[in-house]
């Protein structure tokens, strides 16, 4: 369990240093990286499965360069993410969980411009 709670922070750390760079900085590859090693974390615990198919159409519209779905797709897990921190993160988790949603949305947002 130690292990597994060390991954999630690690992704949550690797995640907010990679969105917080900002779009420029991020290439696809690394994104989608990300994404598949949150897709296998999300899947580990039945509270948080349900994340998986947003991450899979993030992926997806990364590998098909959509940029107009990835944004889109990060509104959305911004929206999921706050909600999942609200109800049902516990301890550091709640705060890197709304760090996310932030950044997710900032993210996207300049994505827009």
């Amino acid at each position: 369990m130690a292990h597994h709670d060390q991954k999630i922070a690690t992704m949550l750390d690797d995640t907010l240093s990679a969105l917080g760079g900002g779009a420029p900085s991020t290439t696809p590859d690394h994104g989608v990286n990300l994404i598949e090693d949150w897709i296998a974390i999300v899947r580990t615990n039945v509270s948080t499965q349900w994340v998986s198919e947003p991450l899979e159409k993030l992926r997806d519209a990364l590998n098909n360069n959509n940029m107009r779905e990835v944004e889109r797709v990060m509104r959305d897990l911004s929206g999921s993410t706050i909600d999942l921190a609200n109800n049902a993160a516990e301890g550091e988790y709640k705060q890197q969980l709304q760090n996310l949603s932030t950044a997710l949305k900032d993210f996207a947002q300049g994505m827009a411009k």
